[in-house]
């Protein structure tokens, strides 16, 4: 069994980091793990039924097609949090929403397509949440984004997925819609799953792989790979930190904590006087938070531990919902 589950561990780390685009994914994986490819489809399957593995798939860049987005923080009061849940979780451009222990109690981001208008359509949630009052925290810089696990307790050594933050410049074709659109959903758990796509797409598989080249190269794509429940791997304590920093400290901040294996994201967000928290890190604990021993290591005072006291809604994004 000892052997079992160290097959699985190595087969989530290499699922998270890079998923073969070749027309037999499983295969080369197999190989790389020396064991047949049946075995890794029996337990990505397993995997799947028991909700671990979310899904394989496509994951882009929104502001490359021309999609804007942002976390958006409601005050609610408690006799009004289920109308007002229900009514950002209906939204199909919410992906997210959190119920965190603070008085903006819950927390969300919002994406909306090209022909909409982002304030808009936050302001009609919440007109129809009831909320009290919002913020709106756009990224102004991406210091860290990579959603992938580690189950050894050390600094990541990983680079950081590259994100577009850029204006669009790449003018996307409604073919290239297409390929979004398909290539966001679960890869099929079958021998040859990029077939089933190639059918979907009425293309060969080799245009699929050649187009998720160009887009990753392009920044369209961050990258394709395998999504995981992380409450189901053992990280059972979620937990997003907002960080008062000076601005000459924020390079060196943003930087620091992105090297710590536990917080996935690490972002430069919009602050105002009545809220000077500008980093924001989200971080995934087994047992035990660490905020305290970072913060006395950088010498910051002045932080928010915004923890999670329920997942109110976390789906994978669809693009171009519309």
């Amino acid at each position: 069994m000892v052997l079992e589950k160290n097959l699985e561990k190595e087969l989530i780390k290499l699922i998270q980091r890079k998923f073969p685009l070749v027309p037999r994914p499983f295969k080369v994986l197999a190989e790389s793990l020396n064991t047949k490819e049946e075995k890794i489809l029996k337990i990505l399957r397993k995997w799947q039924k028991e909700g671990i593995l979310r899904q394989i798939s496509a994951i882009f860049n929104p502001s490359f097609f021309g999609h804007t987005s942002s976390l958006f923080a409601f005050k609610v009061s408690e006799e009004n949090l289920s109308q007002a849940t229900e009514v950002i979780n209906s939204h199909p451009g919410v992906s997210h929403n959190y119920l965190r222990n603070h008085e903006f109690n819950l927390w969300f981001t919002l994406v909306v397509p090209p022909e909409k208008i982002l304030m808009e359509e936050a302001k009609v949630l919440f007109i129809k949440s009831g909320a009290k009052d919002y913020l709106y925290l756009p990224i102004i810089k991406v210091f860290k984004i990579a959603a992938i696990f580690n189950f050894e307790d050390k600094n990541s050594e990983e680079i950081s997925e590259e994100i577009y933050q850029g204006e669009n410049l790449y003018n996307f074709t409604e073919r290239d819609i297409e390929f979004v659109k398909i290539l966001q959903t679960p890869l099929p758990l079958v021998s040859e799953p990029f077939k089933e796509f190639a059918k979907l797409l009425s293309c060969k598989e080799e245009e699929i792989f050649e187009w998720l080249l160009r887009m990753k190269e392009k920044g369209g794509l961050r990258r394709y790979a395998g999504l995981f429940k992380h409450q189901r791997l053992g990280f059972k304590k979620n937990v997003m930190v907002a960080w008062k920093v000076s601005e000459e400290r924020i390079e060196e901040v943003g930087k620091a904590v992105s090297k710590y294996s536990f917080i996935t994201h690490c972002y430069l967000r919009r602050s105002y006087p009545h809220w000077p928290y500008n980093i924001y890190t989200m971080c995934h604990f087994k047992e035990r938070e660490k905020m305290e021993e970072i913060a006395h290591e950088l010498g910051l005072k002045d932080y928010l531990a915004l923890e999670t006291v329920k997942e109110l809604k976390k789906i994978r994004l669809q693009l171009f919902y519309n």
